[in-house]
């Protein structure tokens, strides 16, 4: 179990340090796109994003959490499963691609919103097979291998992107630039999967396409309502309040979504081990899932207290005084990013435990909820209004997750002893950062007193025990060749 445990820790750092990498990228190319085109661009560029992805649900299919946790059982399934994936994946993207232009040339207002959305369809294709890919590394626990995918589109997209927008391009060009680096970074994903895992090219048939549907089905519901879930609010917004508005939220929603690869790290290198565990029993998945669920709340909360605590100083510094009104939507939707990692760190522990169906019912009941909240908020509140929405949702997702994990199973995996005390840690350094604003304290200052002073609560309240603080030294300092062998 010891190497195990490292094996889990050094691809979650791998995946973590690869995505924070290469999402910082990202976030240099939104802020010059939002400098240099402004909200209005902002909101469509966003509104294309999101109808797109609308679409993606129905490609992907639910499979990457599903290659993720039978590979992860049955490593040989690999080669023969990429075909089957590859095949239904092309005949979605047909029929999304139909409906994509069709609606595109009747609900979606304006030339320039078509042919970006029409662009980033494309993309499309490739970016849910470089997904797709994606998941047989990590369900193989070859992390190193995605870590090289994602870093050379980031490079390619974030560097050619960049220079096209400070050369005065606009919205088309940085479309068309994904769509290459998308194909080249789709292709290199394939050639790594035949060196590095094995055949992909196995035969066919409409019985392999009709099992694997069948055995994927409630994943691509839970993909559906949570692709629903969250692209609501954008919607919404883009419909009841304009493109200004809709650009004022996507880039507080773009902050906080710059994190967004965080648990998806986590659950490429837990979910895999997490559904081998739970064969041997109840205890043995639990031990792999409370260390999964406490290290994803830390984070969590340690980044709400960031984000929402000096969400004035990230808003001004990286977007300028244009976005001043998004300052109170990022301290909200900062507070509801804590939640969304507890609940995702549930839902992945309920798909190990092969109970995709009660995700997909709680999940509906948010969506249903939040239309609600946005029908009565985003008219009085805008886009302070559509973040209050989701935090609120997101409470209720939690309270739901909980349930349907069982409340008897909640207290002897001892969930709420793990809260508590980082909870404390977070709401103490939030307040410290509502402070060093207040006493407008250099932003980079803010920041490294930020993260020590989350570190110090953390420590002191006990969230963190000197045997975890041991354990992550020992990880950092472990000899080259004990690496290799394991």
């Amino acid at each position: 179990m010891e190497a195990a445990n490292r094996k889990i820790a050094l691809n979650t750092i791998l995946l973590s340090a690869t995505e924070f990498f290469t999402r910082m990228v990202s976030l240099v190319l939104v802020i010059f796109v939002a400098r240099r085109l402004g909200p209005g661009m902002m909101g469509i560029y966003a509104f294309a994003l999101t109808f797109v992805n609308f679409f993606d649900i129905f490609i992907s299919f639910g499979l990457e959490r599903y290659i993720q946790r039978e590979v992860g059982r049955q490593p040989n399934l690999a080669g023969p499963l990429f075909s089957q994936v590859f095949a239904l994946k092309l005949l979605a993207y047909l029929g999304s691609a139909a409906v994509i232009v069709i609606l595109s040339l009747t609900i979606v207002e304006g030339d320039l919103k078509r042919w970006v959305v029409w662009l980033l369809s494309l993309s499309l294709f490739f970016r849910t097979n470089i997904t797709s890919s994606n998941c047989f590394f990590r369900a193989r626990q070859q992390a190193k291998y995605e870590a090289l995918v994602v870093i050379s589109f980031r490079l390619v997209y974030g560097g050619a992107g960049l220079a096209a927008i400070l050369s005065g391009q606009g919205l088309l060009t940085l479309a068309s630039l994904e769509l290459a680096a998308q194909a080249g970074a789709c292709s290199l994903a394939w050639w790594l999967f035949i060196k590095k895992i094995g055949n992909p090219f196995h035969r066919v048939s409409w019985n392999n396409l009709l099992t694997l549907v069948r055995s994927t089905k409630d994943f691509l519901f839970i993909r559906v309502v949570l692709t629903v879930y969250a692209s609501l609010n954008m919607f919404m917004l883009s419909f009841m309040a304009g493109d200004a508005v809709t650009g004022i939220y996507a880039a507080a929603l773009r902050l906080c979504g710059s994190f967004d690869f965080l648990p998806d790290a986590f659950t490429g290198a837990f979910l895999p081990v997490m559904s081998r565990q739970v064969k041997s029993g109840w205890e043995s998945f639990a031990t792999v899932f409370r260390p999964f669920f406490k290290y994803l709340l830390v984070i969590g909360l340690g980044l709400a207290a960031v984000l929402g605590g000096m969400a004035e100083s990230f808003i001004l510094l990286i977007f300028g005084a244009a976005f001043k009104p998004a300052i109170p939507t990022l301290t909200i939707l900062a507070l509801s990013l804590a939640l969304t990692f507890v609940n995702l760190s549930l839902s992945n522990g309920l798909i190990a435990l092969d109970q995709e169906r009660k995700i997909v019912r709680i999940i509906l009941l948010a969506v249903a909820f939040n239309f609600c909240l946005n029908l009565a908020l985003i008219p009085v509140y805008q886009q302070n209004g559509a973040a209050g929405a989701t935090l609120i949702s997101e409470v209720l997702v939690l309270f739901l997750m909980l349930q349907a994990m069982g409340w008897g199973q909640v207290r002897i995996l001892g969930l709420g002893r793990v809260t508590l005390r980082p909870l404390l840690a977070g709401l103490l350094s939030f307040g410290i950062g509502r402070g060093l604003v207040a006493w407008q304290i250099n932003f980079f200052a803010g920041l490294a007193l930020m993260a020590l002073g989350f570190f110090f609560f953390m420590v002191w309240t006990g969230a963190l025990s000197r045997q975890e603080l041991l354990a992550a030294w020992d990880l950092i300092t472990w000899k080259r060749e004990e690496l290799e062998a394991s």
